[in-house]
Order: structure tokens, then C-alpha cells, then sequence
């Protein structure tokens, strides 16, 4: 009887532990994956990359041949012929005292134009008198510039602007007609040297500065709309000066061909900007930036053809570029912290990195794309 009831009762107790090691199972299970998505949810990488800028330059030449239907740079060679004289003085070794001269402009406030012969005294506030180099007639209700020279020698003479008035007038037309100044008069001291082969060679070399400047302001008041370079193709001196004689000053005359080459800047400097970006040939870099002022030389030119070169300078700096596929997230994913910093430092323009895993315990970069964060910082 008892041994028939034992046997009846342990049946109906299997499914119940079965059950029992089935929701067991399955709770464990749910734990782990729970556990596991936590953990790989709470998984993020913080990569900081270090990179320093670095120069890049190109130099090229652009020829400017208006004969060329589609030229990369539009342009033309053209010329003028200027005439120049300046006085210059020697090297001096002694200084001697002389008259000051210098320009004033006489105002006629009446209704009558104003004679005044060569001569006729002009008289600063301070007492210090001029006269006028030559006869002039001032207008009525007029002005009339003219030359005049101190009557003493010396620095007395070297005065600032000033006011005049006319002793030789009666006082009532003194108030009406009168002289003003907007220079300072000079030359009450002049140096006295010995005219030389030095001083010639000086005096030539600045005139013929001054003979370029005055042709490519001609040039350019006529091409305002474009670039221009320029330079000299003939030019003649001539002086009133003897070598190995004393003298204060000599005047020397200059007469030059100018030549001017006039090309479109914009286009100049878009492909100057260009032949830059194709200097980068790895994918990884970026034109980070670009001198605003490419350097331009006249290379040579043949005025009879009209056709020149021009040497071209460019400098930019290439940094790393953020957008490039070295730096796309994938390539770090399932990386440990040492293979993120070899992978890294191998690439161009990189000094550093930084990173920060989370949690604590985490040394790899995660798999998903959201959890990982790779900035650029940039140092001079």
C-alpha cells in the first residue's frame, strides 16, 4: 500500500521542477542580456585629435599673350616714353649760408587787379622779409601763386607757413591783398661738395625710380581696371653738373621707355589659388588656407610681340582633413586605446591625441557610431 503511493507522487513532481529550471533559465538568460545591452549602451569613446597646420607653396608661370583665344590669365603689354628733371645735390663737406626760397599764393580780395613788380617785399608777422623773384598781376577777386626768396641769408629765412602782408601798399588794400604760404621755406643753409662719379651714380639710380613711377602712373590711369607690372626697356641721363668741380646742387634730366604688363587679378589669383589645391595630392589633407596676395614678377617680356611671362608664388597651409576617410568612425571601431594612438600618430600633420573611454573599465572603441566622438584641435 505505501510503496503503491510513493510511486503515484513522483510523476506529478517532474513537469513542476522542469518548469521551475525552464523559468530559471530563461531569467538568467534575460539578466546576462540585459547586463549586456547595459553595458554596451553605457560604452562611449572620446577621441581628440591634435594636428598642426603646415605651409605648402607653388610656383609657376602664366604666359599673357592677347594672341590666345582662351587664355588661362587675360592680359597685354603695352608702353609710354616719360621725361624727368630733378636737382640733387653732391656729398657734402662744408655748409655755407644762403637765401631760403619757396612758393606762396597772393590773394587779391578787390574788385581790381593788383600789379606787383619783381621784387615787391612780402613781411611775416615776425618781421622777416621776402621779395618776389618775378612781376605778377593778381586778379580781381583772385589768386595767383609765386616764387620768392628771403632777403637775408641764413636759417632766419627757414620759416613754417605763414601769412604775408605787402609793405609797398597802403594800408587799406594790405587788409585786401596779401600773400599766404602752405610750404616751409628752405634753403637757408646749403651743403657744398665736390660733384662725383658716386654722386652721378646715386642721383641716376633715383631718378630712374622716379622716371618708373611716373610712367606707371600714366599706364595705370589708363588700365585702372586691371593688375600691372612694369619696368624700364631704354632710358638716357643728362646732367649740367662737372665732375671733380664744387657746387651746391646739379640738375639731372632722365628720358625712359616704360613697359607695362596688364593681366586680369582675379583670375590671376583663382588660379593661383588652384594650382595650390592640386599641389595636395594626399586625400587626407585640406587647404586650410591661402595667401590673399599671390607674388607676381615680370618674368620676361617681347615688347615687339606684346606677349610676356609672369613668375607666380602661392603659399597656403594644408592641415589634416577632418572629412577625409582616415578619420571616418568605422575606422576605430573595436580599437584598444594603444592601437587608436599608433593608428592615429601615423597619419599627416597629427602632434597628439587625447582620448576617454567610459566606463571606466572600457578600453575599446565602441561599434556604434553614436557612442563614439573624434574632434580635431588644432595648435600654432
Amino acid at each position: 500500500m505505501d510503496s503503491t503511493n510513493i510511486n503515484s507522487a513522483s510523476p506529478s513532481n517532474q513537469p513542476v521542477r522542469f518548469y521551475k529550471f525552464v523559468a530559471l533559465t530563461f531569467l538568467i538568460i534575460t539578466i546576462v542580456l540585459l547586463g549586456s545591452i547595459i553595458f554596451m549602451s553605457s560604452k562611449r569613446a572620446q577621441i581628440t585629435i591634435i594636428t598642426k597646420a603646415e605651409p605648402v607653396e607653388i610656383n609657376t608661370t602664366i604666359d599673357i599673350d592677347p594672341n590666345q583665344v582662351e587664355a588661362i590669365v587675360p592680359g597685354f603689354v603695352t608702353s609710354t616714353f616719360v621725361e624727368f628733371t630733378k636737382a640733387y645735390s653732391p656729398q657734402g663737406n662744408k655748409t655755407e649760408e644762403d637765401l631760403a626760397t619757396g612758393e606762396v599764393t597772393l590773394v587779391n580780395d578787390s574788385n581790381l587787379p593788383q600789379p606787383l613788380v619783381v621784387k615787391t617785399r612780402l613781411l611775416t608777422p615776425a618781421g622777416i622779409l621776402f621779395h618776389l623773384k618775378t612781376g605778377v598781376v593778381v586778379p580781381a577777386n583772385g589768386q595767383i601763386k609765386a616764387e620768392v626768396y628771403a632777403d637775408q641769408k641764413g636759417t632766419g629765412g627757414n620759416i613754417a607757413t605763414s601769412t604775408f602782408t605787402i609793405p609797398g601798399l597802403n594800408e587799406t588794400k594790405q587788409k585786401i591783398i596779401y600773400a599766404k604760404s602752405d610750404t616751409a621755406m628752405t634753403g637757408g643753409i646749403k651743403t657744398i661738395g665736390v660733384f662725383n662719379q658716386d654722386d652721378l651714380t646715386k642721383a641716376e639710380q633715383s631718378l630712374l625710380a622716379d622716371l618708373k613711377k611716373q610712367g606707371s602712373d600714366i599706364l595705370s590711369e589708363n588700365n585702372s581696371d586691371k593688375k600691372g607690372l612694369f619696368d624700364i626697356v631704354q632710358y638716357t641721363f643728362e646732367n649740367d653738373g662737372t665732375l671733380g668741380e664744387e657746387t651746391s646742387s646739379f640738375n639731372l634730366t632722365g628720358k625712359a621707355t616704360v613697359v607695362a604688363v596688364f593681366y586680369d587679378d582675379t583670375k590671376l589669383k583663382t588660379y593661383a589659388k588652384d594650382m595650390l589645391e592640386k599641389h595636395i595630392v594626399d586625400n587626407s589633407e585640406v587647404l586650410q588656407s591661402a595667401n590673399e596676395e599671390p607674388t607676381v614678377v615680370l618674368n620676361q617680356y617681347n615688347f615687339q610681340a606684346g606677349t610676356a611671362k609672369l613668375a607666380v608664388t602661392n603659399s597656403g597651409l594644408v592641415d589634416l582633413d577632418p572629412n577625409s576617410r582616415e578619420l571616418q568612425k568605422i575606422m576605430f571601431f573595436g580599437k584598444t586605446e594603444d592601437e587608436v594612438r599608433r593608428y592615429v600618430m601615423a597619419l599627416n600633420h597629427v602632434t597628439g591625441v587625447e582620448m576617454n573611454f567610459h566606463p571606466v573599465w572600457n578600453r575599446e572603441v565602441p561599434h556604434v557610431a553614436s557612442r563614439v566622438d573624434i574632434t580635431l584641435r588644432q595648435v600654432q
